[in-house]
């Protein structure tokens, strides 16, 4: 068998195996098999990132151009994603200043709805497209009704949103929500968990938003359980989930088991779930929350999630990418399959009533028009119904989804294995000057590395030359003040070495924080690189030293400030 062939063979085994398998990996052959796999997905050119090549300094880094031109010579199908390169420059040209950058942060993937250019074009009529008002609602049936009693605006939009994400109309109710956390919680406060009183979730980091609905289900006298991860590669511990989704109790045989949260991919660590979990769970009576925010753009295009229709799904949408202004308007949706909206029960006790509020969307042109002084004021706004008709056209378009759409799956999808593979073996090649038997790694991959089938998502720790680990947050700092998208996150769940036990019995896990990023749709390589030669600048022992001397005389300055401050008090 020729090695080529090896290399696909190994590649469908991966992608396509199934968890529930007798022979499941056990997490040393996992570590092993991703060690093999981590050089040879870079194969289909002469890559300099090999396994003996390394940098011990940021100035030893070839330049952008060199980079580049490796990229494309480990990942040739990256060239033929260049439309995207083109959306960026004409449509997205805020993403091209050196103060804007469209890597992610590890709390949302949300997808723009309009362009920047769009924006630019509109923005004179307010500084938002649009604006969001709330209404509380005391029942799920009250907020089904809420959400059917749309504006044309909000009609349109949700049927341009149906559409991107590839669900029928006919099959699914859209609540519109003031945020993802918020959609959450409706769905905590109204699921059954009465007569189906299990939580079960899988996601191997801190989410702030899952864990505002296990706060719920716990008043609800609900005991939360949690998929276990195994470590380095933070895949799901697959005999453990199966029993759980197996065993946990149903108060009768009419009654599901609960409710299974699911997202697919970890956004922290891009490490991707089977869609098999999916069907095991719905085969075994459970209702399915599909979490969609660390899905690529077209991700709801697979053919895996047309087979399988979730009882509910929750994303979020943002005006446009890259803006810096915490203000600008958006949104969570809450999907609810109709034929499940009796799990959303009228008998459940709400523990928040804040929490039942569904917001309505109207676009800010139409508040314009009935203006008439800011019409007058402003030089850009339309003074004629045929230009208000033509901004009207221009704003329904949703030119963020159109954009994402032309690209489609294929192509975004090649575009971003490409980036991600290639920066994984970038931070990998960086070492601590030594010689080569006492080489210390600059950065440790947490997560899968360069696995065909892993997220957009990658997280790492960076570690100093005597081996002695950096504060992520140190690393977060750092990076916002040189306007590189690098967030601290927190794993959760890890498996502990040696299946370590509590006193309880219950298996102990590990919590790790760590540097996370996420790529997107229109990230490109300029932004992985400078993500790069940031992380590089850790090979410098003093770079790290001067921020903790500036940490502490920070903190000296903030003492020195609160003890005059009481002084002057008396």
């Amino acid at each position: 068998m020729s090695s080529h062939s090896s290399i696909q063979e190994a590649c469908f085994n991966v992608c396509c195996s199934s968890p529930f398998s007798s022979h499941s990996m056990t997490q040393k052959q996992e570590q092993e098999e991703e060690e093999e796999l981590e050089f040879s997905v870079i194969t289909p050119g002469a890559s300099f990132l090999t396994k003996d090549i390394k940098f011990t300094s940021q100035e030893s880094l070839p330049p952008l151009r060199t980079s580049f031109y490796d990229l494309i010579t480990a990942f040739p199908d990256y060239l033929q994603t260049n439309q995207a390169d083109h959306l960026r420059s004409t449509e997205y040209q805020n993403l091209s200043c050196s103060s804007r950058h469209v890597l992610l942060s590890h709390t949302s993937q949300q997808q723009p709805l309009f362009s920047y250019s769009q924006f630019r074009q509109l923005s004179g009529l307010n500084n938002s497209l649009f604006t969001l008002s709330s209404t509380q609602a005391s029942s799920g049936e009250e907020m089904l009704s809420l959400a059917r009693e749309e504006s044309q605006f909000q009609t349109r939009m949700r049927k341009r949103i149906m559409s991107f994400m590839n669900l029928e109309e006919s099959e699914y109710d859209m609540i519109l929500t003031q945020d993802r956390s918020s959609a959450f919680k409706i769905l905590a406060e109204l699921y059954s968990f009465k007569t189906n009183p299990n939580l079960l979730t899988v996601y191997n980091y801190e989410d702030e938003a899952v864990e505002g609905m296990i706060r719920i289900s716990e008043k609800k006298g609900v005991k939360p359980k949690s998929a276990e991860f195994s470590w380095p590669s933070t895949g799901i511990v697959s005999e453990k989930l199966k029993r759980t989704i197996l065993r946990s109790k149903r108060r009768s045989k009419e009654d599901k088991r609960g409710l299974f949260v699911f997202p697919l991919q970890s956004l922290v660590t891009g490490a991707s779930y089977s869609y098999s979990w999916m069907s095991l769970a719905q085969e075994n009576q459970w209702h399915v929350l599909l979490d969609t925010s660390a899905l690529g753009s077209k991700d709801m295009d697979t053919l895996g999630l047309s087979l399988f229709r979730p009882d509910f799904l929750i994303c979020s949408f943002t005006e446009f990418l890259g803006h810096d202004d915490d203000d600008l308007t958006g949104f969570g949706c809450l999907f609810v399959k109709k034929s499940s909206s009796q799990a959303l029960s009228e008998e459940e006790a709400v523990t928040n009533p804040a929490n039942l509020t569904v917001v309505k969307a109207e676009p800010n042109w139409i508040m314009l028009q009935n203006d008439e002084s800011t019409l007058d004021d402003h030089n850009k706004a339309s003074t004629s119904a045929t230009e208000i008709e033509e901004d009207d056209k221009a704003i329904i378009e949703f030119r963020g989804l159109d954009h994402a759409d032309s690209l489609g799956l294929i192509l975004i999808s090649r575009r971003l294995k490409s980036l991600t593979l290639w920066l994984v073996r970038a931070l990998t090649c960086l070492k601590h000057p030594g010689s080569h038997q006492t080489e210390t790694p600059l950065v440790k991959i947490c997560g899968p590395k360069t696995r065909p089938d892993r997220g957009a998502s990658v997280s790492f720790n960076v570690f100093d030359w005597q081996g002695e680990k950096v504060d992520p947050l140190m690393v977060e700092r750092l990076a916002e003040r040189e306007k590189v998208g690098l967030r601290c996150a927190y794993l959760q769940k890890i498996g502990s070495v040696g299946n370590k036990k509590r006193r309880d019995g219950e298996s102990m896990s590990l919590r790790v924080s760590v540097v996370s990023v996420r790529l997107g749709f229109m990230t490109n390589f300029d932004d992985v690189f400078r993500v790069w030669g940031f992380v590089s600048r850790f090979l410098d022992a003093d770079f790290v030293e001067k921020e903790k001397w500036r940490k502490k005389a920070l903190e000296k300055e903030k003492k020195t400030n609160e003890r005059r401050n009481s002084l002057r008090a008396f």
